[in-house]
């Protein structure tokens, strides 16, 4: 018996109050994250986080951080434990 297991990451958009988790074969395939983001890619996702005030802005106050702090971590990573919590919520 083969097991297909996939890995499930966060996504979160702040600023547009989106919270989603996806499957690896999503974030290949589909335009999740365009959806949560408003960007093709992951390489884009970096250009808002170091160019985008208004994104920062967000990221910041919903994290409580500083815009030097920022990490793509923080919006977009494999989803832990505490993250799949919610999604069982």
């Amino acid at each position: 018996m083969e097991l297909n297991v996939e890995t499930i990451y966060y996504l979160e958009n702040p600023e547009a109050g989106i919270i989603k988790f996806a499957t690896g074969s999503q974030l290949k395939y589909g335009d999740i994250v365009k959806e949560v983001f408003g960007v093709a890619d992951i390489n884009d996702l970096l250009m808002m986080i170091e160019y985008n005030k208004s994104f920062q802005e967000s990221v910041c106050k919903a994290k409580g951080i500083r815009e030097d702090e920022i990490t793509l971590e923080m919006i977009f990573r494999v989803a832990s434990k505490q993250d799949l919590v919610q999604l069982k919520d």
